[in-house]
């Protein structure tokens, strides 16, 4: 799933390698420091949510690495909403 990102806003695009309540990794060739505070957009299926999370942990590599989640970001949730958390505790 999309996932829109950056220090100033989310501006930057990279794809989720998964998700939970806690965090997400996202797939990315432009990665931020760990320690980083991040705007994140995240495009569920049932609506999009504005998060803010900071980078855990970060790896860069070349573009042809991207598809197989080798290059991106750890990002731990900050206070993500409740109507966040509730969207994983549904069952299909």
């Amino acid at each position: 799933m999309e996932v829109r990102y950056g220090p100033d806003g989310p501006r930057l695009i990279g794809y989720s390698g998964n998700i939970s309540r806690a965090g997400i990794m996202v797939r990315a060739t432009r990665v931020f420091a760990p320690g980083t505070l991040l705007a994140l957009q995240v495009k569920l299926p049932q609506k999009t949510f504005n998060l803010r999370g900071e980078v855990v942990w970060a790896r860069e590599g070349p573009v042809q690495w991207l598809a197989s989640g080798r290059i991106g970001m750890g990002i731990t949730f900050i206070d993500p909403p409740q109507d966040f958390l509730d969207s994983f505790l549904r069952v299909p």
